[in-house]
């Protein structure tokens, strides 16, 4: 294969021109067809005969008469810019087939996105989805990952973050378990990977973790089921068990100086994948009476 000497060749946009001029049979054919006036196209045309030095087309009556030399330049071109045409084809179409990958918290994916996914499929049917729970920070652009959901400021410099929706903090458990008992001391407690936070929070509301009956589960999803079972008390954002909740499986419970939290969709730096963005905003829809919600700060 020949490799292109940029240098020698005339401008893309001339050769656009004379090609599509050949190919409709007129200056005005090719204008229409390429979206500028007439003259840019005839000027086009002749600035691209005089950088090469030679007759491409001439005037016939009314119309255009293509030289031999143009003859065979817009048969070359015609193959040059079809098998463009076939390669950035053939790349929209694998880019259409492949899957959304999306990486999100456990508890999040399986409460939250995933009873989602089938509306999101009524409205985009052609585009598939992978969900890969996960609590770290993924490198988007080494795993090959097409977005990731956050919870936190949304100040993160390797990612551009879209906001979804504002959530407390809450404590539950089932109707079930706070049944046994008025006093929550008195309760097990379900903690998260012996989350430092959810310890804090227990000890400045007047806990005693020394006597208090706490069960470490290190999967955040094995957790919120755990909860379900009348296992525990959970920490949870209230985003995760909004469901549960309205269904009454589920029971908030007071617990003072909680913090609020925002979730993001979060796409890397670059150009984003149209599957994506329409992930991104379908989402931001349907969490839109959350995210007015938002604390500033």
């Amino acid at each position: 294969m020949l490799a292109p000497d940029w240098h020698r060749l005339p401008s893309l946009s001339s050769l656009r021109a004379f090609e599509a001029t050949v190919r409709l049979g007129s200056f005005t054919a090719a204008a229409q067809a390429l979206n500028v006036t007439q003259p840019a196209v005839a000027q086009q045309v002749r600035g691209l005969e005089a950088e090469l030095g030679v007759a491409l087309v001439h005037r016939a009556g009314r119309g255009l008469a293509v030289t031999e030399a143009g003859a065979a330049l817009a048969r070359d071109l015609a193959e040059g810019f079809s098998a463009i045409a076939r390669g950035v084809d053939a790349l929209q179409r694998s880019e259409a087939r492949r899957g959304l990958r999306i990486s999100a918290a456990p508890a999040f994916s399986q409460t939250v996105l995933m009873p989602l996914l089938g509306a999101f499929w009524q409205a985009h049917p052609d585009i598939p989805v992978s969900l890969e729970p996960g609590t770290a920070i993924v490198d988007m652009a080494r795993t090959g990952i097409d977005l990731t959901i956050r919870s936190g400021s949304g100040e993160w410099p390797d990612v551009l973050p879209h906001h979804l929706a504002h959530s407390r903090f809450i404590v539950a458990a089932t109707p079930e378990l706070l049944a046994q008992e008025d006093d929550l001391a008195n309760l097990p407690w379900l903690l998260t990977d012996r989350d430092p936070f959810e310890l804090a929070w227990l000890r400045d509301a007047g806990y005693d973790l020394d006597t208090l009956d706490t069960r470490h589960i290190d999967n955040p999803m094995l957790a919120v089921s755990a909860a379900r079972a009348s296992y525990g008390l959970i920490f949870a954002t209230e985003i995760v068990l909004v469901e549960d909740l309205a269904a009454g499986r589920m029971r908030e419970v007071p617990f003072p100086g909680l913090p609020q939290t925002d979730y993001w969709a979060c796409l890397p730096h670059g150009p984003a994948r149209p599957a994506a963005m329409a992930f991104v905003r379908w989402l931001r829809a349907h969490f839109a009476p959350l995210a007015q919600g938002r604390v500033a700060g």
